[in-house]
């Protein structure tokens, strides 16, 4: 785990922040819900096949823990493409209290009090801040988005559409299955260069018919390509897989499971 990662627990609540982020923000784990059965019990997700009920409970008391407005949760539409939107003032609460408007796996903001969620349970969800123009944002990225070049597209739209300044902007990549554990066939590596390019061959390694990649750093070489500079990428460094007794993972649980969420808000 990075040096600048704390595990922090209030009640039965246990998540993941990061020194770095100096304003309200957290990688959850699978505790401080109400959930039952394979979601339990602080799953986050509508469409695990948990009750909604228990799933708005959850949010209500994730918003208690660590001191946000439930009320403006604006949460990401994942379906693994690299769309980016911006949230204002129209689009705060959609996914929780109002109906989604967009299918995006990154939103961006500079909306103050308004906590924006994407989710995670293998996948790398990143969480960007920029102190210079208190803008921020959370990244939604598998395999197929981090080929597609999510994370700087979502760079570029900060920049572009909210002023961030790449050289102040930090990013923290949160827990996700990290290169031990994330084993594919060879149709993933080669799909991921044809998109990526030779960057991606240090990332790769081959074990027999199988080859293991490694998400993490190849997200943190395309922020640096994007502009952030090397001390304002983070790499969380926990590994889903490995501490599925505490958090998520597809892989682990083979698809019957809730889901985590990474919250950021100004």
């Amino acid at each position: 785990m990075h040096q600048s990662m704390r595990r922090v627990q209030r009640g039965s609540f246990i998540g993941y922040t990061c020194d770095r982020l100096p304003v309200r923000h957290v990688f959850t784990t699978k505790a401080g819900g109400v959930s039952t059965g394979h979601c339990e019990s602080l799953n986050l997700g509508f469409n695990r096949g948990d009750d909604e009920r228990n799933v708005r409970e959850n949010y209500r008391r994730l918003a208690q823990a660590i001191g946000v407005n439930e009320a403006r949760f604006t949460l990401t539409k994942q379906i693994h493409e690299t769309e980016v939107s911006v949230v204002t003032e129209a689009e705060a609460g959609m996914g929780l209290h109002r109906p989604m408007a967009w299918q995006s796996d990154a939103i961006v903001t500079a909306l103050p009090d308004t906590p924006l969620i994407g989710f995670y349970a293998d996948c790398v969800v990143t969480l960007l801040y920029d102190p210079a123009t208190r803008t921020a944002g959370v990244c939604h990225a598998g395999w197929r988005g981090m080929a597609g070049g999510i994370l700087p597209k979502t760079v570029d739209v900060m920049a572009e559409k909210l002023g961030a300044k790449r050289d102040s902007l930090i990013a923290v990549l949160g827990p996700s299955i990290r290169q031990e554990c994330f084993e594919t066939d060879a149709d993933v590596p080669t799909a991921m260069e044809q998109q990526l390019g030779a960057l991606v061959r240090p990332y790769i390694q081959e074990k027999g018919v199988k080859f293991h990649v490694d998400l993490q750093g190849i997200g943190v070489q395309l922020l640096r390509d994007a502009g952030l500079s090397p001390e304002n990428v983070i790499d969380s460094g926990i590994c889903t897989m490995c501490h599925s007794d505490e958090f998520w993972s597809h892989r682990a649980t083979h698809g019957q499971r809730g889901v985590q969420g990474a919250v950021i808000s100004l």
